[in-house]
């Protein structure tokens, strides 16, 4: 028998270190002792707290693990901390737009926390009805706050707060599969399919961005492992407890993983309500009454204490049009989004979870392969109606597609005795092509950064420059001076303004070049690039310099008001502006700055507002009511 590995209970001395160690964080801090190192410590307990969580759920979903499982989770976890730090020190990436926001939330809350525990406990919950949350905050910061803090270091910190719960979560739903698949290679089939699944590219993509979204998985693996096998046949409050609060931090990591909660809770309804039916076929009336009383009980609970919870998203949700404000996001619906998952999983995973899917059907697994299956396709034609999937939104899909690698997994490990070279060869080569992937902004086919010198197509080429220029920038000189002269020639009380807003160049590359210090963060406004998103930049009217580039910065935008807005300022620079200065970034793109010497007028205004006649007729109140409020404001 496989020697097992000594798990930690949550009864008894674990919970019971839990609570002491909360109750002494928290004199210390009445007695003020912990300082600054509050944040950080009660961080590192909610790590604690959700990894024992997670180990509770596993127990309680039947799962236990062996020294193995152990010893190749240790091994995987190496694998891919070192491949992450090797990627993340061998490039210059400037952390912009989505992939500085939660580096940015990290520097608020530790901010809030300076003003007291309180201040910094009311800052997290206060942030739980917004966009972009404080919630994954809590759980970086204990490795974050040891760091350097840049945003390479909030992307390594990830490796500390995010990953061993992930795959020990992971870990879990393998054995889990394995029962239910009743695979017979074992060990085997745990080696390959956690290991593959884990250097999934799409997985560690947002890792390595700076994007903590895949902190959201752990939350979806603990749902899976508590409701895979589970039909109420009996009862089981902890069990429906862990579902439910799982659920409810899904929801507070990233709004759009919802698709994913409609998408599965819907499947999993029916997958009951089917089982219920065929009870009552074969003469179990009561069983099926039990299963049925539960399901409603539990989901009709569920249901009205999340809208009590969370009433003010909902509302949100119910109230506003994302389909007609985020149009611009939607740039192929279905047809698109179906051909993006495909090169999303790539040359290497798209035959693992195909040959999963069909090995199960034919192992007699059709139930959950159709289920699985069902809940991709809900959640992706839900998605689609108001936008398409950037890859971190893609991770929605990962506990499917997580679902499908596991059952290709288990089909090379039972059939190992066939074409053994061939399989285990090609295990290693995903392994590999996969670990040394770039994962850059860009990337919609994860291939190795080798293979991009083989590429010579002239389409290809322009799209590999730009990414390149992106991931591996060779322009920080270039960045850091501009950004040093707006620095230095804005006073108290100046801005400047930037026109582009691409992931080129936009002003968070000029505000962000060198986290932590952020010189410019009121030097130098936000930007406007996104239909439907952003609001008419009043601020160009205001400001002291207003900055823009030739060629005028493109990286596959998703809508060209930027441009727009571009070509306007120089329709009417002569009048109200004179040259400054100018910065060649050595790569082609020269920017130029203008000084305002004449102060904007009601002719200005209208003159943009006229220039945007097309997107005022859309949304009024991001243009015309914006630009009449700020010309009354101004007596103009």
């Amino acid at each position: 028998m496989p020697t097992t590995v000594v798990r930690p209970r949550l009864r008894g001395a674990v919970p019971a270190a839990l609570a002491l160690s909360l109750v002494l964080l928290c004199v210390c801090n009445a007695a003020g002792l912990t300082g600054s190192f509050f944040f950080p410590l009660f961080s590192l307990w909610a790590d604690a707290l959700l990894f024992c969580l997670t180990l509770a759920a596993i127990r309680r979903a039947g799962v236990r693990f062996q020294l193995f499982h152990g010893s190749i989770l240790v091994a995987v976890y190496l694998v891919l901390a070192i491949c992450l730090t090797l990627q993340v020190n061998s490039r210059a990436f400037v952390y912009v737009w989505d992939y500085s926001n939660y580096t940015l939330l990290q520097y608020q809350a530790e901010a809030a926390f300076e003003g007291g525990a309180l201040a910094g406990l009311w800052h997290l919950i206060s942030t739980l009805t917004e966009d972009y949350t404080s919630f994954i905050c809590l759980f970086t910061e204990f490795p974050f706050f040891l760091s350097a803090h840049t945003g390479d270091s909030f992307v390594l910190s990830q490796l500390v707060s995010i990953l061993p719960t992930l795959l020990v979560a992971l870990g879990g739903l393998a054995v889990k599969l394995g029962q239910m698949l009743q695979v017979r290679n074992e060990n085997g089939f745990f080696l390959i399919g956690v290991s593959l699944a884990a250097s999934f590219p799409l997985l560690r993509m947002a890792a390595a961005l700076g994007q903590p979204d895949w902190f959201g998985l752990i939350f979806t693996l603990i749902i899976l492992l508590l409701t895979i096998d589970f039909r109420f046949d009996t009862g089981d409050p902890l069990r429906c407890m862990g579902i439910f609060f799982a659920t409810a931090a899904l929801v507070l990591t990233r709004r759009w993983y919802l698709y994913f909660i409609v998408a599965y809770y819907a499947v999993y309804a029916v997958t009951v309500l089917a089982g219920s039916v065929r009870l009552i076929q074969e003469g179990d009336g009561r069983r099926a009454a039990d299963r049925l009383r539960g399901l409603i009980t539990f989901g009709a609970g569920s249901v009205a204490a999340m809208i009590i919870l969370f009433w003010p998203i909902v509302q949100h949700i119910l109230t506003y049009s994302y389909s007609t404000y985020y149009a611009a996001y939607n740039v192929g619906g279905l047809a698109l989004e179906l051909a993006s998952q495909s090169m999303r999983l790539g040359p290497m995973f798209l035959p693992l979870v195909v040959c999963g899917a069909v090995w199960a059907v034919f192992r007699g697994n059709r139930a959950l392969t159709v289920q699985t299956l069902a809940v991709l396709a809900i959640s992706v034609v839900l998605f689609t109606r108001v936008q398409n999937m950037g890859s971190h939104q893609s991770l929605l899909l990962m506990p499917g597609y997580f679902i499908l690698m596991l059952m290709g997994a288990a089909a090379l490990a039972d059939s190992l005795d066939r074409l053994r070279y061939l399989k285990l060869g090609y295990w290693m080569l995903a392994l590999a092509f996969s670990l040394s992937a770039r994962l850059s902004p860009l990337t919609t086919i994860a291939l190795p950064d080798f293979l991009f010198d083989y590429i010579t197509a002239p389409s290809v080429q322009e799209f590999i420059q730009l990414d390149t220029l992106i991931y591996d920038r060779s322009d920080i000189d270039q960045i850091r001076r501009l950004a040093r002269w707006i620095d230095s020639h804005c006073g108290d009380g100046e801005f400047a303004y930037m026109i582009p807003h691409s992931m080129t160049y936009c002003p968070d590359t000029f505000k962000n070049v060198d986290l932590p210090e952020q010189p410019l963060e009121d030097k130098l406004s936000f930007g406007f690039g996104i239909l439907g998103t952003h609001t008419f930049p009043t601020d160009l009217f205001e400001a002291k310099y207003v900055i823009t580039a030739d060629p005028f910065p493109w990286c596959y935008e998703v809508s060209g008001v930027a441009a727009k807005l571009n070509d306007q300022f120089l329709a009417l620079k002569d009048t109200y502006f004179a040259y400054e200065a100018s910065f060649d970034m050595g790569n082609g793109t020269v920017f130029t700055v203008y000084r305002r010497i004449v102060p904007a007028t009601r002719a200005e205004a209208n003159a943009y507002l006229s220039a945007f006649a097309a997107e005022d007729a859309q949304f009024p109140e991001l243009y015309s009511q914006v630009i009449n409020s700020w010309c009354d404001q101004h007596g103009l």
